[in-house]
């Protein structure tokens, strides 16, 4: 399993792999260590990292990625997330741009149409509603822009990964707001 933990604004990726039951080969960036891992009480770790024993507590809230650890007495507070979560946060934190091809998500049938050609939208806007399994799914534009083209039609069922609609991003023209 790999994460990206971060500690003082500085982050570092870190891959994990149980080699055998309590042993691990932990790499930190570039670096590896093998760790013989025993959890004695809750949240009370012992590791021996490379031959060297530690004693370390460590604290999270539930569903939390942010840990409160202390080793020797000294308080660490470090973030440890895991890669593919990190890496889409980042990209939805980045926002989506450029031209959106939209395809169904899922197999469904098209409830409603509420885009045509030629509409400017809102990014978030509810563009068409699929029906699937007896739910209603919102199909919203990702990006604020025209509407170019519309292949999705009332009542007709559509199959996952079957195209839906596009927006190209809108681009105010002189004396447009």
């Amino acid at each position: 399993m790999a994460y990206i933990a971060s500690h003082q604004g500085k982050t570092t990726r870190v891959k994990i792999l149980e080699t055998s039951p309590n042993l691990f080969r932990v790499t930190l960036g570039e670096r590896e260590y093998q760790v013989d891992f025993l959890e004695p009480q809750t949240n009370l770790f012992s590791l021996i990292i490379d031959g060297r024993s530690f004693e370390v507590d460590v604290d999270a809230p539930d569903r939390s990625d942010l840990f409160e650890v202390v080793i020797k007495g000294d308080h660490f507070e470090v973030e440890m997330v895991e890669e593919k979560k990190k890496k889409l946060a980042m990209k939805l934190a980045r926002g989506a741009s450029g031209r959106q091809d939209l395809k169904s998500p899922m197999a469904g049938n098209v409830m409603q149409v509420l885009a045509q050609p030629g509409d400017r939208v809102a990014a978030g806007q509810v563009l068409l509603i699929l029906e699937a399994m007896k739910m209603e799914n919102e199909i919203k534009s990702p990006i604020e822009g025209i509407v170019s083209s519309v292949t999705a039609r009332t009542g007709v069922p559509v199959a996952a990964g079957d195209p839906l609609c596009v927006v190209e991003p809108w681009e105010p023209q002189f004396g447009e707001s």
